[in-house]
């Protein structure tokens, strides 16, 4: 993906953005962040509003306690909706150097930027670190996550369009060119059929590439999906699905599934429950560029913490060392706009190898408390490894923000993510675990 195509891709969404059909009125977008219920700050359609928020407490890094100050502006506006979030942290061993060492930390300042179409219109554009991106069945993306490694996150762009004949999904981890992005087509070539189970059929072509290796063969994948709805109902659908991925220069892998979802009950809630079954050939992992991408690819590794300062000792399997194998995934996702999520997936790998992968994402907002918390967890070997501490293929974020009066708020912040080492001679880039707690006080106003 070059830069100039993302732009372009970008603006061809904006300008043929139209009103939806009637038969697809009531179908969710699923596609990245844009079902987030974090990032829906805009109470009502019609609503305009600003709030800033002012904190101040102790920060924990590594071992170094600081004193931290963290500033936070939301905004609605008649076109978009954002949130911008700065910290600056110091104490008796300095400041904290990565929060404002490089030019590229006054974009790191977004948290999010989305454009607010007009109602039911079937496009999602968003500019901001991504967390949650998923492409198709997520044979190949899934759950891909740019603030893995919190200081060197980058600020990407999501793009989305779905209508009665067509789906289109975009990302880039960078609004910077050389990053991996991906792009996937969903064609619906029966949309004119009469029979609703006819007019479902989609086939779905998806791209992934990232050209930043120089030293190494570029990571450049390829996946076919095919879905359909066997039911009559607009409620309901159950959705069996079928999709081939292939990593060029690697391996191949196919997954067999099934999604019984409904876009709304009642009007209040939204579900999927999925089942599926991975057939993995050698040098395939399904979901690779997920959550532990940005620290673990072809060029990257995640220092074992137990031997550290040992270089040499790595944790996780890399694509040319994955020997293959069998999975079951089931995957529960819960959604009431704006209130609540509960997202859970888990698949088991069956194999010679610990390929076993874990996702919570867990959110409840009420007008006292807002409660977030973020999981992923990979190189698990059974069910029963969730139970067992988080070892170095973890990521994690816990968020409290509890009021304390009229606009007196109390937040505890926690982080497990990663720091980046220097680069050994062979150009693989380091990382280790790193722990973060932050807890703060602080004042909330509507502007």
């Amino acid at each position: 993906m070059t830069h100039r195509l993302r732009w372009i891709v970008a603006g061809w969404l904006l300008l043929s953005a139209g009103p939806l059909s009637a038969q697809t009125l009531w179908q969710p977008f699923r596609f990245g962040s844009a079902d987030d219920p974090a990032e829906q700050v805009q109470r009502v359609w019609w609503r305009r509003e600003r709030q800033l928020e002012a904190w101040g407490g102790t920060s924990l890094i590594g071992a170094h306690w600081r004193l931290g100050t963290r500033w936070v502006f939301t905004f609605v506006t008649r076109s978009l909706t954002g949130r911008l979030d700065a910290t600056l942290r110091t104490g008796l061993y300095g400041t904290y150097r990565p929060d404002f060492d490089s030019p590229y930390d006054a974009l790191r300042v977004i948290d999010f930027v989305r454009y607010n179409p007009p109602r039911y219109r079937p496009v999602h554009l968003r500019l901001g670190p991504l967390t949650r991106t998923r492409l198709g069945t997520g044979h190949v993306v899934d759950f891909f996550n740019t603030t893995t490694a919190w200081d060197d996150r980058t600020v990407g762009l999501e793009l989305g369009w779905s209508d009665r004949v067509v789906d289109v999904e975009f990302f880039a981890a960078d609004v910077l060119p050389d990053q991996v992005a991906g792009l996937r087509l969903g064609l619906r070539p029966l949309f004119w059929a009469a029979d609703p189970r006819t007019r479902s059929l989609t086939l779905g072509f998806s791209y992934v590439r990232d050209p930043a290796f120089r030293r190494h063969a570029r990571l450049e994948a390829f996946n076919f999906d095919l879905t359909f709805n066997t039911l009559r109902a607009r409620s309901v659908a159950l959705m069996p699905f079928m999709s081939l991925a292939h990593y060029r220069h690697y391996g191949s892998g196919l997954r067999l599934g099934v999604a019984f979802q409904s876009p709304y009950v009642a009007d209040l809630m939204t579900f999927q429950f999925r089942l599926g079954l991975d057939y993995d050939g050698e040098a395939f992992i399904p979901g690779f560029v997920g959550p532990f991408y940005p620290v673990h690819n072809l060029q990257a590794r995640i220092l074992d913490a137990d031997a550290y300062p040992d270089a040499t000792r790595y944790a996780g399997v890399t694509l040319d060392e994955a020997r293959g194998g069998n999975a079951f995934f089931t995957e529960i996702h819960l959604l009431f706009p704006r209130s609540f999520e509960l997202w859970y997936f888990f698949r088991r790998h069956y194999g010679t190898q610990r390929l076993s992968t874990f996702h919570l994402r867990l959110f409840l907002r009420t007008r006292e408390l807002q409660f977030q918390t973020g999981i992923s967890r990979a190189g698990l070997d059974d069910f029963f490894s969730l139970f067992q501490k988080m070892g170095d293929q973890s990521w994690l974020l816990f968020e409290v923000r509890y009021r304390l009066g009229r606009m007196l708020w109390l937040l505890v912040h926690a982080r497990y993510t990663f720091e980046r080492l220097e680069t050994v001679p062979d150009g693989t880039r380091r990382y280790l675990v790193q722990r973060r707690f932050e807890p703060m006080a602080g004042f909330r106003w509507t502007l």
